[in-house]
């Protein structure tokens, strides 16, 4: 097998361990194990277990920007943007839950060149965020409410990927809608639907 085919073994391997064990809880050779590896054989291809946290972040996160950027790409309006920027969040934890658990639990963990990397990416992807509820925004609220605004929304949608909600019954468009209402129009506000 050639190493650009090895690559996606080693490094899903890795997002699996490391998801469900922890950083530092996941040994490098259990990630080999589960890349059907000998110990010499995975450090071959990666230098490190940081180094190979790294490539599981940077993978989840160009995955999740580019789908991001394709949605943002065919929304036309700041209320059908955010609403792109729901839906793909929750599409991406739907299907890649252990990616965006690691992403959002371990990127602290990494060494600094790497760490900084990751947080340029994770940055993007809250500036997006961030320029949509600009666009929104009639109120004319200062930078520091709507990046408050932003994590808030960003955090929402971390908590509704896990269980329970995942298990109810529910899809990614219904909950769009109900996450988009709530946050257009506050819990008491006038619950008007949106079409995603």
């Amino acid at each position: 097998m050639s190493i650009a085919h090895r690559y996606p073994t080693i490094t899903q391997a890795a997002l699996h361990v490391i998801a469900r064990k922890g950083y530092h809880q996941a040994s490098i050779r259990e990630i080999a194990r589960a890349a059907e590896l000998s110990l010499a054989g995975l450090y071959h291809y990666v230098g490190s277990k940081d180094e190979l946290l790294f490539l599981v972040i940077d993978q989840a996160l160009d995955s999740l920007l580019g789908k991001l950027d394709a949605a943002l790409a065919e929304a036309v309006t700041p209320e059908t943007r955010l609403l792109a920027l729901i839906r793909t969040h929750l599409e991406f934890a739907f299907h890649n839950g252990a990616a965006l658990k690691v992403i959002n639990r371990d990127v602290e963990v990494l060494a600094d060149a790497h760490r900084m990397a990751a947080t340029q990416k994770r940055q993007s992807y809250l500036l997006r965020g961030l320029e949509i509820l600009r666009a929104l925004d009639t109120a004319g609220r200062s930078n520091e409410e709507l990046l408050s605004a932003t994590n808030l929304l960003l955090g929402m949608l971390n908590g509704i990927a896990t269980r329970p909600f995942v298990g109810q019954g529910r899809g990614v468009e219904a909950l769009t809608g109900e996450v988009g209402r709530l946050f257009l129009h506050g819990f008491l506000g006038t619950g008007e639907k949106h079409e995603g």
